[in-house]
């Protein structure tokens, strides 16, 4: 994939994550589309991208919703004339409750539920725009955790993408559409957080890039 020619879309932009992929992909060169629900965080890393590059857009919607994401890929065909090459679909993880927690059984199916229905909608969405248009394509989840937060969802969504990622690859591949997962190993001193956002950069890139990955989760 030669990532100065591809639109590239950006799921929960506003997130430090999303954030900090969208800067690096911008700066890169590539045609970039900001998505996420409209907050200050979201226009921030417009700005931030739209500094250093021509080609960025920025799409807020109310929610995961099939009618949003409509929305979402009718503003893309409108103001770029091109559905997305690449889907970086993000995702923060949770706090989850402790097990023997009686009162967060809700909790925990919603957060759970929420992080499950993120990534599964818009990468459903981008697979059957990439197949309906027979495009090369490449879709990425990537998943980070909050600085100085609670890690206790993380082993939930890093299950989650590696099941995703797997599963979604052995579908898509006889449509030449490539599928990888990037997530930070759990163990991590909150001092080299700057060093693992570094890799999570550097391997969502060489997953983009590399035309023969596919169907692995890389950990940073």
């Amino acid at each position: 994939m030669d990532i100065k020619n591809a639109v590239i879309l950006v799921t929960s932009s506003g997130s430090q994550i999303g954030s900090t992929l969208a800067y690096h992909f911008a700066s890169l060169g590539a045609t970039l589309v900001l998505c996420d629900k409209k907050t200050p965080q979201l226009t921030q890393t417009y700005q931030l991208c739209q500094a250093i590059s021509d080609t960025v857009y920025q799409c807020p919607i109310d929610d995961h919703s099939l009618s949003s994401i409509q929305h979402l890929f009718a503003f893309i065909d409108q103001t770029i004339k091109r559905s997305p090459d690449v889907l970086i679909n993000t995702l923060t993880a949770e706090a989850m409750p402790n097990i023997f927690d009686h009162q967060g059984s809700d909790v925990f199916t919603q957060r759970l539920s929420l992080m499950a229905a993120t990534l599964f909608s818009f990468g459903q969405a981008t697979a059957e725009r990439m197949r309906e248009e027979k495009k090369n394509g490449v879709i990425v989840n990537v998943i980070s955790h909050p600085e100085y937060q609670d890690l206790s969802g993380f082993d939930n969504a890093t299950s989650m993408v590696a099941g995703f990622t797997q599963s979604w690859a052995k579908e898509l591949t006889p449509f030449n559409i490539r599928v990888g997962g990037v997530v930070p190993a759990i163990a991590h001193d909150h001092s080299h957080w700057a060093e693992v956002q570094d890799e999570l950069i550097r391997n969502t890139e060489y997953i983009v890039s590399n035309d023969y990955f596919s169907g692995r989760v890389m950990a940073a």
